[in-house]
């Protein structure tokens, strides 16, 4: 089943239910961002800073794309036990937005399955029960299932989806890679072909002959030019398996394919766990670093038709 309504939230609860299916999993120990009144909204989430020294930094994470975006409001959720550190976070947080012009329409923290309201000035509201909510359960979890959105259970699970395996890269694919060459493009392109259409796992000599199509510049742009809104969910699936199965050090080229396709078809969760495996390998690799300015930016994934891809080709 295929809809194009959005999810309306009209209540903090519906709020609730809606920050794990805008970011792919249930956060914890983050403070989330939703805009609106912009262009192109968009969604963000942050580790909650843990020392008052770090706020500030957060603020100008947070802030600044808002005002690039022209974001007329915001919303902010702090998910953590911890009452009164999770409200002066939101505090300072929501005072910096409204310093720049921007509304924010309400704060709340959240932690197991309860949510209490953050208001300028601290109340006692705020260290009683709060009151009880049930994302997993709510109308908008059973239509993103319809849907065929997969909500993860954290963003460890999400990092876990494209971690190396481990008992380290198979036998037969380090032998695969000793085999490989560079493929000629139009080798390259019928292997795309085959498997972005098929959705088929590509065996050991497929993987070693994308590792090796990934590490030349030429290459990456002959993928990055057949990368759109309409394929990029299956080159997130083709280039993830590459990505587990690769050894660390030909794994940043893949992973940082697989960030771009992941921008592109939207899910920044699973974009920024590619960047975080092309930088362990690689601290300054160009491609996943470029994906990273671009999430930093909030630049939404529609630029990369209108404006962005052009440029790969």
């Amino acid at each position: 089943m295929e809809t194009t309504a959005p999810y309306v939230a009209r209540t903090p609860e519906d709020v609730l239910a809606t920050v794990p299916l805008v970011l792919g999993f249930e956060p914890e120990d983050s403070l989330v961002l939703l805009t609106f009144g912009a262009a192109h909204p968009f969604h963000a989430r942050v580790d909650l800073p843990r020392e008052p020294d770090d706020v500030r930094a957060v603020c100008d994470q947070l802030v600044w794309p808002a005002l690039q975006h022209r974001v007329a409001r915001v919303l902010l959720v702090a998910y953590t036990p911890a009452s009164r550190w999770g409200g002066e976070v939101l505090r300072r947080v929501g005072a910096r937005f409204e310093s720049q012009g921007i509304e924010v329409l309400s704060c709340l923290r959240a932690d197991a399955g309860r949510w209490w309201p953050v208001e300028p000035e601290r109340s006692a509201v705020e260290d009683g029960p709060g009151s009880p909510y049930d994302a997993r359960g709510h109308r908008f979890r059973a239509r993103s299932v319809l849907e065929g959105r997969v909500t993860l259970p954290d963003r460890a699970a999400v990092a876990a989806s494209v971690a190396p395996r481990p008992d380290g890269p198979a036998p037969e694919l380090l032998a695969a890679l000793v085999r490989a060459t560079i493929p000629d493009p139009a080798d390259l392109e019928a292997l795309l072909d085959v498997l972005l259409e098929s959705g088929d796992r590509p065996d050991d000599e497929q993987v070693a002959e994308l590792l090796a199509a990934a590490a030349v510049g030429r290459h990456r742009d002959r993928v990055a030019r057949r990368l759109g809104r309409d394929t990029a969910q299956a080159h997130v699936a083709l280039w993830s398996e590459v990505v587990r199965r690769a050894p660390r050090d030909r794994v940043a080229d893949a992973a940082g394919v697989l960030a771009l396709a992941a921008w592109v078809a939207g899910d920044g969760a699973l974009a920024w766990c590619a960047v975080d495996r092309a930088r362990e390998a690689e601290p300054a690799h160009v491609l996943s670093g470029l994906v990273a300015g671009l999430l930093e930016a909030a630049v939404p994934p529609q630029e990369w038709e209108q404006r962005l891809g052009p440029l790969a080709g």
